[in-house]
């Protein structure tokens, strides 16, 4: 019976996926959609050569999709879900990559730039009021005039529970089973699995940990 009826309400939010009215979209991009549902949407895409690709079973609700530049992805994984969520690229050649069985649970910002990318594992869980960067937007200059802040990508393994208000900025990686705490904000890689993270800067506090995401 409760089967039925989550068949019957996915059929339901795909027929609602299908008005035009329902998600607003402005430019021209490559869309490969194998099943997923927007409601309430908006897809910019000022450039060429961009893709948004979705796969089964993911429902985005109230989220941006935001290309300013050329040849972008955005792929979201199977049954990823987010609400409120922004996936924000600028310049060209950069992608936003999101595995299977990811939640973005509330407001949440991931923000690419200068050819790099911000790659999410499968499993995942984010809070909300998060953001993540790979680029400071600006230049920060030497004495010499020459540029010290480049992008980097940033990278979050399989299986990673970011908590609220959580910062990350450019080059960062956390490995797999990892939780990130409430307002942290992480600056640089975290080099050991299965550890909790917490402080500003961001520093291992716990080890040999792993998280549900049921209350066992």
């Amino acid at each position: 019976m409760i089967q039925a009826v989550k068949d019957l309400a996915f059929k339901m939010y795909k027929f609602i996926n299908c008005f035009p009215f329902n998600n607003k979209r402005k430019g021209k991009l490559h869309i490969e959609n194998d099943g997923a549902v927007l409601l309430r949407c908006k897809i910019i895409s000022i450039g060429t050569g961009n893709s948004l690709i979705m796969h089964a079973g993911g429902v985005f609700r109230n989220c941006e999709f935001v290309f300013y530049g050329s040849n972008n992805t955005i792929e979201l994984g199977k049954n990823c879900n987010a609400r409120d969520a922004s996936f924000y690229i600028e310049d060209d050649n950069n992608a936003i990559i999101t595995g299977d069985n990811t939640r973005y649970a509330g407001k949440i910002h991931i923000a690419v730039t200068e050819s790099t990318k911000c790659v999410v594992g499968n499993k995942c869980l984010f809070s909300s009021e998060i953001v993540i960067r790979t680029g400071d937007s600006h230049s920060l200059l030497n004495d010499m005039g020459e540029r010290i802040n480049l992008a980097e990508d940033v990278t979050i393994g399989n299986h990673v529970w970011v908590g609220h208000r959580v910062l990350m900025t450019k080059g960062v990686c956390i490995p797999e089973n990892c939780v990130v705490g409430t307002g942290a904000v992480v600056t640089k890689s975290i080099k050991k699995s299965g550890t909790v993270v917490a402080g500003i800067p961001a520093k291992i506090v716990k080890e040999g940990i792993n998280w549900d995401n049921r209350k066992l």
